[in-house]
């Protein structure tokens, strides 16, 4: 019944468009990305939202006093770490609890969040066929769907699909995440989230891979993103 969002990077990428706001909000059809997102969690019957903030934090801040659900975590030194950073600030707001964990910069279908609730498994990566012109991140999943490998470089492994940015997490998986980061956050604080992910699924706990063949959804991370989304998707 919780999710998280990771909205605490700068978004330097658009440019101009992000001077005053933060990357979630760069509208797509004319929505904010994360407003869709919230929109579509509250859908699903998720009651509680934690919002990952850095950069133009008030702006989350002023959704939650429209949001009931929201919560926002600001984190300090959003300027210096990365994705992972940003996860393990909210560990707190999170307790012990199984969630869905998220990025703001994502328009989908409602069906990537039921298809996770549904899942039997406990904790879960999201993908899909490749998609994206552009900056794709592969993941290799093993013949009983646990995560292997990823990559941006797909000739370095053996890729089963594309990185949504949608996953489901167990109070387990999670702590044992934060748990490892903790010993590297000093060495690695501009570690991305989905590195940690892999080293815990090879190491310690397996994290399952969903693969869902005919899913609508963009990472939209710069103004082409947006074009070819806007042009491309019917959601």
């Amino acid at each position: 019944m919780i999710a998280v969002i990771m909205a605490a990077g700068m978004g330097t990428r658009f440019g101009q468009m992000t001077e005053k706001i933060p990357k979630g909000f760069i509208p797509y059809n004319g929505v904010p990305m994360v407003v869709r997102s919230i929109r579509t969690l509250i859908d699903c019957g998720i009651e509680r939202i934690i919002i990952g903030t850095g950069y133009r934090k008030e702006k989350y801040e002023a959704l939650a006093k429209e949001y009931t659900q929201i919560e926002c975590v600001f984190s300090p030194r959003y300027a210096e770490t990365n994705s992972m950073y940003t996860l393990y600030n909210c560990r707190e707001a999170i307790g012990d609890n199984d969630f869905l964990l998220l990025e703001s910069d994502l328009v989908f279908e409602k069906k990537a969040i039921t298809s996770l609730m549904k899942s039997t498994f406990e904790s879960v990566m999201l993908i899909t066929p490749v998609t994206k012109f552009q900056d794709q991140y592969y993941v290799e999943m093993n013949s009983e769907k646990v995560l292997v490998n990823c990559s941006v470089d797909k000739t370095q492994i053996n890729p089963s699909g594309e990185l949504v940015g949608i996953h489901k997490l167990s109070s387990g998986f999670y702590h044992t995440l934060i748990s490892e980061y903790e010993k590297i956050v000093d060495a690695k604080p501009k570690l991305g989230y989905e590195f940690q992910l892999l080293d815990v699924s090879k190491r310690i706990i397996p994290m399952n891979v969903l693969k869902i063949d005919n899913l609508q959804w963009y990472e939209i991370d710069d103004v082409n993103d947006l074009e070819y989304a806007e042009k491309n998707l019917n959601i």
